[in-house]
């Protein structure tokens, strides 16, 4: 007689999130999710139908959580807050489960029309954010939002390869440094206090991967595969 089917959807999903922490999208298994919730394997594929479908109904509860922390944010036009920004995405991808969601193009297969839909979205809500917090500059605004969002990307890709710098720290930063390239005036006073606050706590569900000094608990960071 099979195991009793006790197990919630949220308490099937908790489980998946922490096993694309521990692996990463490419290694993610349900027979581990239902190792880490206590369930057969056969009851969570009867409940969420198969792997795959289970990774989108998880990506997409991070690409939800994800645009909703951003819609906390400040919203006025200015250097301070696009830095503000800047420091709330160094503290999100400080695990790998985020990290995943931030790049999901990255680490999922994009064939999965459902997959490029989750991609889409979780774009077009930094981009949303971005938008709202550009100043009027010298190029087209459209313009300036899609160079602060690669200005992102690269920075959290540059990020990757370093040992012990602090994610929100480097993104900060390096953030300041673009906004003196394009003429963007921020209080010194702002950005040093996002330099030197301490980061949010981790979400309920959410797993550190560094320890201290901002190393990898399980090694080097890796990039998503």
């Amino acid at each position: 007689m099979g195991r009793p089917f006790t197990a919630t959807d949220d308490d099937i999903l908790q489980a998946a999130g922490k096993v694309i922490a521990r692996r990463g999208p490419d290694g993610f298994s349900i027979a581990e999710v239902a190792a880490d919730v206590g369930l057969s394997r056969a009851a969570i594929i009867l409940r969420f139908k198969s792997t795959a479908a289970l990774k989108v109904t998880l990506l997409n509860r991070m690409v939800e959580k994800f645009a909703a922390a951003l819609r906390t944010l400040p919203q006025a036009p200015g250097g301070d807050n696009l830095l503000r920004l800047a420091a709330f995405i160094g503290g999100y991808i400080r695990s790998r489960e985020s990290l995943a969601s931030f790049f999901a193009t990255y680490s999922t297969n994009m064939e999965n029309p459902g997959l490029r839909a989750l991609e889409l979205k979780r774009g077009q809500a930094l981009r949303l954010a971005v938008s709202r917090v550009m100043p009027e500059v010298a190029v087209e605004h459209s313009s300036a939002v899609t160079a602060f969002c690669a200005h992102l990307t690269g920075s959290i890709m540059a990020w990757l390869s370093l040992e012990d710098e602090s994610s929100r720290r480097y993104l900060v930063m390096r953030t300041r440094e673009w906004l003196t390239l394009s003429g963007i005036k921020c209080n010194e006073k702002v950005f040093q206090e996002l330099l030197t606050a301490s980061p949010e706590p981790e979400s309920a569900g959410t797993p550190a991967t560094r320890g201290r000094g901002g190393r990898s608990s399980r090694g080097k960071r890796r990039a998503p595969r």
